[in-house]
């Protein structure tokens, strides 16, 4: 695969292909898997979306699959087998909370711009670490041009359409593995039936922090939450 900057990339999932992109704060490698085997490395974090058949993982010591429609993310060495098309991003220089779920539902669980629902998949541990979404468009719907200011990664796992960028409109297929890089302009269009689409995002803002997170902020002190008691919150060792 060779990514243009600057440009939204639309590829197919079914055609295999990697590529390394190394700004931001974790070097990402991305994999589009059609079955065989696959070595991933120690110094990362392997997520995985599958799109159709299953894919076996190899990970500390024990085999886990991950079903057509479902997703997982692995961290440190793993091994990637089976007879099925995946997409994999490998996070170097980052360790996750190895998390399996799946497989997405119909719509998603929050409200996100024109009439478009998300859903957090793999929800990132620390705010700011890299997490996996989930995004639901109903059918006929166009999404406002909008950018982000990460890159986004992700595949089409149901309906049609297209993605409107300043340099012409891209088709959008059941299958389709797209790439955005940071700061692009782009629009999300379904035709006449609803899109399932999944996307990594290396980075957060939303999260659990040190200074607030759900343990911390449901501690009572004489009847005063614990976020306010910096002075008793653990420090770094």
């Amino acid at each position: 695969m060779i990514l243009e900057t600057n440009h939204v990339n639309m590829f197919s999932l079914t055609t295999p292909g990697s590529f390394v992109y190394s700004e931001g704060t974790h070097p990402t490698i991305v994999n589009a898997w059609t079955g065989g085997y696959l070595a991933l490395p120690e110094d990362a974090s392997h997520y995985i979306m599958v799109y159709s058949g299953r894919a076996f993982i190899g990970h500390r010591g024990e085999m886990k699959a991950v079903e057509e429609g479902c997703y997982g993310v692995f961290p440190g060495r793993a091994e990637l087998t089976g007879e099925g098309v995946a997409l994999v991003v490998s996070c170097s220089g980052y360790r996750a909370l190895a998390m399996q779920g799946g497989p997405v539902e119909d719509t998603g669980r929050l409200r996100y711009i024109d009439r478009c629902t998300n859903t957090v998949l793999l929800p990132p541990p620390v705010r700011g670490e890299p997490c996996l979404n989930f995004l639901h468009l109903g059918a006929g719907v166009t999404q406002t041009p909008h950018t982000h200011p990460t890159i986004r990664i992700g595949i089409v796992l149901k309906g049609n359409g297209a993605c409107g960028t300043a340099h012409g409109t891209l088709p959008m297929t059941v299958g389709s593995l797209f790439v955005i890089p940071p700061e692009t302009l782009h629009s999300f269009q379904a035709s006449n039936e609803s899109m399932k689409i999944i996307i990594f995002h290396p980075d957060s803002v939303d999260g659990p922090s040190h200074a607030s997170n759900t343990m911390l902020n449901n501690t009572f002190i004489d009847g005063t939450t614990a976020q306010g008691a910096s002075h008793l919150r653990t420090q770094e060792r």
